[in-house]
């Protein structure tokens, strides 16, 4: 079977200017401008984003940032998978729902989203077009407008090139009280026991057909976790023989902390020949969100 070489970016694409160092005001550039010439400078054959919103106005038109990042990267296939929207989770206390019902909105979302130069396929045919999955990794009895509460899902999808490789976007739990200074060790431990409980769901999904087959499988987004944290170096890489993809330099990928917390794995490590990986720091990355994206060129057999 061939090689194949890509590039794969993942970005958290909620916040802007809010809480990276603060710019001067820019009337000529905006935050969706900044946005779309980054996604043209990263290059990314597969684009994973995470906290994408779209809205349905009064006339039922969807506004999406999708189709903007579409075009920009020249992606041809695209898939949204939603998370959270007024629809389903309705909350007073979640203040863009409130002026989403004043503003007529007919519904309001987020979620996680794959973007791709390269087709997707069916899971059980490779050689057949297919459809990304959004899977629960965490739903709460109750949703209460913080993020505390917020569902939490893996999109995952397949590649219909050789070695057809496996893609999956996530964004995992972190609970108020976690990082403020000084943190909430209870807050702490809790999130902590969350996220791993999610990644076990994502395992108990793709351990029959993805595992133990031994297909590649690259897995992107915001874990919301440092590389120490127990589900990522002792769970993904020592347990189930993952390899996080190490940037050149780790530097915060969150304005907020002073660890990466956005990460690309891939699995199996011998099906991986090489790689190189970044975190994109610069001028466009702190303009677009509050996250840092993070890039690396595979070569895959």
């Amino acid at each position: 079977m061939p090689a194949l070489n890509l590039r794969a970016a993942t970005l958290n694409v909620s916040g802007g200017e809010k809480t990276f160092e603060e710019f001067p005001h820019d009337t000529q550039h905006s935050r969706q401008d900044a946005l779309e010439r980054l996604v043209k400078k990263m290059d990314a054959d597969l684009l994973c984003l995470q906290e994408v919103s779209q809205h349905v106005d009064a006339d039922g038109l969807t506004h999406s940032l999708m189709d903007e990042i579409g075009k920009a990267g020249g992606y041809d296939y695209s898939f949204y998978g939603q998370t959270l929207s007024m629809e389903t989770h309705m909350q007073v206390k979640k203040d863009v729902m409130v002026q989403g019902i004043f503003n007529d909105w007919w519904d309001w979302s987020k979620g996680n989203a794959i973007l791709s130069r390269l087709p997707f396929s069916r899971f059980s045919d490779a050689n057949r077009p297919g459809v990304p999955r959004s899977v629960p990794l965490y739903q709460p009895s109750a949703y209460e407008g913080t993020r505390d509460t917020d569902p939490r899902f893996a999109l995952i999808t397949r590649i219909k090139v050789p070695p057809f490789p496996y893609v999956a976007t996530l964004h995992l739990t972190t609970l108020v009280g976690e990082r403020t200074m000084p943190s909430q060790p209870g807050k702490v431990l809790q999130a902590q026991e969350m996220r791993y409980d999610q990644i076990l769901r994502l395992l108990d999904l793709v351990r029959e057909h993805i595992l133990r087959k031994g297909h590649p499988f690259i897995l992107t987004g915001d874990f919301n976790a440092a590389p120490d944290e127990p589900f990522l170096s002792e769970l993904l890489e020592s347990t189930h023989g993952f390899i996080r993809l190490r940037p050149d330099q780790e530097i915060p990928t969150h304005a907020a902390l002073d660890a990466p917390i956005d990460h690309i794995f891939f699995f199996p490590q011998e099906r991986l020949v090489d790689y190189h990986c970044w975190i994109e720091g610069g001028h466009l990355s702190r303009r677009s969100s509050d996250h840092l994206p993070v890039v690396a060129d595979l070569h895959i057999k």
